[in-house]
């Protein structure tokens, strides 16, 4: 080699390692960005960092130093994910991969074992990063064409089992054998990640885990796997002197078993278990099967007023891959007291049961319509029951909050029979809302009475035609009696002086008796006529009591008026 090209080489190498140095300098502020709360710096220096490990790539790859590309590639990729840019991520492993199986040919071009072993363990770790982009297929496949273009070299029994990790993988893919995962499982890291610190390629282990971590997720995918579900029951109304049991239930909703439960009970201090375990361990929950767990507590001591004490269980459990899950029940609150809430309750609804006897008196003695304000009291009645029954159940904050609502409506009826403002304008209301329901009725009836009145009288004014036809008339008659008396009369003298002869004289009593009784005729008042009327007496009566009606039923109706008013 020349100086001049030696120089270049330095110079060339310098700039690698000060663009490398400039990529996790660019990390380290992006860093310390986010822990001061500036994303928007954090941001920028994370894209620094990606491209600088990017061009640091492109140039060790150019210069035929795949495993440093490689190493910049996986690092962008990790940059990258940083940035949650899963295509710019997915890419940067990808080539970084590519870039791992060139420098496998590096090693494995000498033909000797010791390199062969170092090439095959970059080759499987290769793979083992397409796995854990979501490329197992491709992975598989490379890994295949990788043992069978070297087949001939590859020779060590340790070799040939590192070539086989990522078919031992597949298998059990393809399989769902978890002990032949185990077994891949096992060999990646104990058996490649040893190779890779045998090749001074540590840095690359961690995608080993990775990539082992995405096989156990397309296991689990394709598994059943548990669900495990928790809820502590705690029970009420409890006091410092008295035991009580709190039940933890843990129910299995998944489709696979759960294993290895561990379970631990975490108690406020004040506290004290009298009976049960604190830590315990369940081998196996089946799919669908529920396990109850009860301990049994108590105070430490006997206090006065109140307390809240935390109840709070934390546990874990594995799925057939192992894979550990955290649950918590919790925390709940128990509330101890120095007595029974219950017994205090019962005791309150029978006070308020006592205002409701009081209250109904009071409602039946009001101003007030009783009838609203008792149907209001009766509900009360049935509040109070309710709330009996609730102590009895069990649910004292239900009973709790009805028997509040009960007592604050007493005391709202209360208030509302002892509001003297309002009993008088209510009174008020009342006397004006029946004066004129009253004029509402007497109205109609007085114009329905001053209507038939006036009906009456129209009546009777057509009537005076007729009526004063039947006077003429009847005047008539009595002028023709008056003229027929006088004429009988006139006649009967007439006759009485000329009975001379005995014979005729007989007659004379009879004659006089019929002059007597003419003169009775010609001189009877009821023959008197009179002047003509301008109507006659009895309709004029008629219309003078039919005027008097009328009037009286107005005064009446000025006078109703006037009262209601």
């Amino acid at each position: 080699m020349s100086d001049e090209q030696a120089r270049k080489w330095v110079e060339e190498s310098q700039k690698d390692t000060i663009r490398q140095s400039a990529g996790k300098q660019h990390i380290q502020s992006a860093q310390q960005a986010e822990r001061a709360g500036d994303y928007a710096t954090m941001e920028k220096e994370y894209a620094a960092a990606g491209q600088a490990f990017l061009q640091s790539a492109s140039e060790y790859r150019a210069s035929k130093s795949f495993k440093t590309a490689a190493l910049n590639m996986c690092d962008a990729g990790d940059v990258f994910s940083e940035l949650s840019d899963a295509s710019k991520a997915v890419e940067a492993y990808k080539r970084g991969a590519d870039d791992l199986l060139s420098a496998s040919g590096e090693h494995l071009m000498w033909g000797e074992d010791a390199e062969t072993g170092k090439g095959t363990a970059l080759a499987m770790t290769a793979c083992m990063i397409y796995i854990m982009i979501g490329k197992e297929a491709d992975a598989f496949y490379k890994a295949r064409g990788f043992s069978a273009e070297n087949s001939s070299k590859i020779r060590l029994p340790a070799v040939i089992r590192l070539s086989q990790i990522p078919q031992m993988l597949e298998s059990s893919i393809q399989s769902l054998n978890l002990d032949a995962f185990a077994e891949a499982e096992n060999a990646a890291v104990t058996e490649l990640k040893s190779a890779l610190a045998s090749s001074g390629s540590t840095e690359f282990s961690k995608y080993v885990d990775r990539g082992l971590d995405m096989v156990r997720e397309i296991l689990r995918g394709k598994l059943k796997v548990p669900k495990i579900s928790s809820l502590l029951t705690i029970p009420i109304d409890l006091t410092f002197t008295e035991d009580f049991s709190v039940k933890l239930s843990v129910k299995n909703s998944g489709e696979g078993d759960a294993t290895n439960l561990k379970l631990e009970w975490h108690i406020d201090e004040g506290l004290n278990i009298a009976s049960g375990e604190r830590t315990k361990t369940v081998p196996r929950i089946p799919a669908g099967e529920t396990l109850d767990v009860s301990i049994l507590l108590k105070s430490a001591e006997a206090l006065g007023g109140t307390r809240d004490f935390s109840v709070v269980v934390r546990g874990t459990y594995e799925d057939k891959l192992k894979t550990e899950y955290s649950l918590q029940a919790g925390p709940a609150v128990l509330t101890l007291k120095d007595y029974k809430e219950s017994e205090k309750l019962l005791h309150d609804c029978s006070v308020t049961e006592g205002r409701y006897g009081f209250l109904k008196a009071s409602i039946e003695e009001s101003e007030f319509e009783a009838e609203p304000l008792l149907r209001i009291a009766d509900g009360l009645v049935s509040s109070l029951k309710q709330a009996r029954t609730d102590i009895k159940e069990g649910h004292l904050d239900s009973a709790k909050a009805r028997l509040q609502i009960v007592n604050d409506l007493v005391d709202q009826i209360d208030a509302l029979l002892g509001d003297d403002a309002l009993i008088e304008k209510v009174t008020a209301t009342k006397l004006a809302e029946k004066k004129a329901y009253a004029m509402s009725k007497i109205i109609p009836a007085y114009n329905e009475a001053i209507a038939s009145a006036t009906k009456q009288e129209t009546k009777l004014e057509t009537e005076l035609p007729l009526a004063l036809s039947e006077w003429d008339a009847s005047a008539e008659k009595k002028k023709r009696i008056h003229s027929a008396a006088v004429i009988i009369k006139d006649i009967a003298g007439q006759l009485k002086s000329k009975l001379i002869t005995p014979e005729l004289q007989v007659l004379d009593p009879s004659i006089s008796d019929i002059q007597l009784e003419a003169s009775k005729i010609v001189n009877d008042s009821h023959l008197i006529i009179g002047s003509r009327p301008q109507s006659p007496e009895k309709i004029e009566m008629a219309l003078v009591v039919a005027r008097s009606i009328r009037n009286e039923i107005t005064q009446m109706m000025e006078k109703k008026k006037q009262e209601l008013a």
